[in-house]
């Protein structure tokens, strides 16, 4: 998509969904304000920009207890972590300057920090955007390490330690798993990919059990990554603090959240109509799932 100087509108929402309102702006029913995260641990990786520090700073609002924030750049971990401590001197900020493809490293982050009430996988990586054929192999092995492969580890490793009475872990993941978008062979397919291996962990962990998975669509935004790809009027860009709230519903408003365990939502569907499909979820295992049906 070239730059025009126009915004060209908001195409997702022509998608179909499962609710009647699509929230492209904030709204207060996700305001940091109606959530309590005193004494949580929250992991972000990616924790430092783009969607990853929306939500980092959300949860922080919350009064969360600890953040914890994971990124291969130590410059924005430094900045993030002193933006922090500005805006509150009593929340304890952990930083790790690690790469999501580094199992032995990331075996060290999580052991070192010890009990993670919710872990919010938020890095990823994509090639250039080229036709398929022009994508070098290399850089695809690395976006499916860093999609798909890497996260797979964390969770594998965070489920199977001991910890909190419940575990939640907040996959962001993209509308790209589930469309067809020239040039990104790499995105959309290693998204899909990894939102599939939640599903599957989602049948083995259920919250009965403690533990809680979800897959998310976070939106679209102007955030560093965007731009490598397009430029600031090509898209009608959405409110980043939309998925930022949405995970604070995930991740503390109890069990309300609890029947779309295993599911891939977008960010910008209402939660309230969402908790109204409850009974649907539940009667319709495949509903809200990537797969193939007959």
């Amino acid at each position: 998509m070239g730059s025009t100087g126009e915004p060209t509108g908001n195409f997702l929402l022509d998608y179909p969904r499962p609710v009647k309102t699509y929230r492209s702006q904030n709204y207060s029913r996700i305001s940091p304000a109606n959530f309590d995260g005193k004494g949580k641990t929250v992991l972000v990786t990616g924790g430092a920009t783009g969607v990853g520090w929306a939500i980092t700073h959300a949860f922080a609002e919350t009064g969360a207890a600890r953040l914890v924030l994971v990124s291969r750049s130590p410059g924005p971990l430094e900045k993030a972590k002193k933006d922090l401590n500005i805006s509150d001197p009593n929340v304890e900020v952990l930083t790790f300057a690690a790469s999501m493809t580094d199992h032995a490293r990331m075996d060290e982050v999580v052991a070192e920090v010890g009990t993670i009430d919710i872990l919010i996988l938020c890095g990823a990586a994509t090639h250039k955007h080229i036709p398929s054929i022009q994508v070098d192999t290399a850089e695809m092995q690395e976006t499916f390490d860093t999609n798909v492969v890497g996260p797979f580890h964390i969770i594998k490793t965070y489920l199977g330690l001991p910890g909190p009475k419940t575990k939640t872990v907040i996959n962001i993941s993209s509308s790209a798993a589930h469309m067809q978008i020239p040039n990104q062979v790499g995105y959309g397919s290693s998204k899909a990919a990894f939102n599939q291996i939640m599903s599957l962990y989602a049948t083995e962990h259920v919250p009965a059990d403690g533990v809680r998975l979800f897959s998310v669509h976070p939106g679209v935004f102007y955030t560093p990554m965007a731009a490598t790809q397009y430029g600031e009027g090509d898209f009608q860009w959405e409110d980043i603090e939309v998925p930022a709230g949405f995970c604070l519903w995930l991740g503390l408003a109890g069990s309300e959240a609890d029947h779309l365990h295993g599911r891939f939502v977008w960010a910008q569907w209402d939660v309230d109509e969402l908790i109204a499909l409850k009974e649907k979820v539940e009667s319709d295992r495949n509903f809200l799932k990537i797969g193939l049906m007959q």
